[in-house]
């Protein structure tokens, strides 16, 4: 055979490794950032922190809402009418974050939450997740809060056209206390 044909077969074989690779389990050191990162997201969220949640979100979820002026708009406008709301996390718990799944040149796990807080005088208890995305081979994460995820399927299909259809989403579930 060919060496160069040889060397072209090998390549290629390694370059299809590696697409197929790039979704599987995290390592434990992996799963410890990703959840430490999560932690310090909601913590922008409960300080009321707009800039640094828009930083840290997923690029989709901008172009979905318009464009990035728009989306810090958006963000922005939401925070004031939860604090005016009078919104309070009360406590904010991160699990363990699910397996990787292949997602173009990203990809996408789901890292559960549960928050408790009060609004409107009502203490509420929330089960939900982040969909957390990076570039393949990257160590940072941008997400998108995965709590209308079970109800609308389909915006996490147009946000990330390259998931797969047959990824399982984590349970969604608001209690009152």
């Amino acid at each position: 055979m060919d060496r160069r044909l040889l060397c072209w077969m090998l390549a290629l074989s390694c370059m299809f490794a590696a697409a197929i690779t790039h979704a599987g389990e995290l390592s434990p050191a992996e799963t410890d950032a990703l959840q430490q990162d999560v932690r310090s997201l909601l913590s922008t969220f409960a300080r009321g922190d707009t800039d640094a949640m828009i930083e840290r979100t997923h690029p989709s979820v901008k172009r979905f809402a318009g464009g990035d002026g728009a989306y810090a708009k958006a963000t922005r406008d939401a925070m004031k009418a939860l604090g005016d709301m009078g919104l309070k996390v009360i406590s904010d718990e991160v699990g363990e974050p699910t397996r990787t799944y292949a997602a173009g040149d990203e990809e996408v796990c789901f890292v559960p939450r549960t928050t408790v807080f009060t609004i409107d005088a009502q203490t509420v208890k929330s089960l939900t997740f982040m969909v957390a995305i990076r570039q393949v081979g990257g160590t940072q994460w941008r997400y998108i809060d995965g709590a209308a995820m079970q109800a609308m399927p389909e915006l996490l299909r147009q946000l990330l056209p390259d998931l797969p259809r047959d990824v399982p989403l984590p349970s969604v579930s608001v209690e009152q206390l």
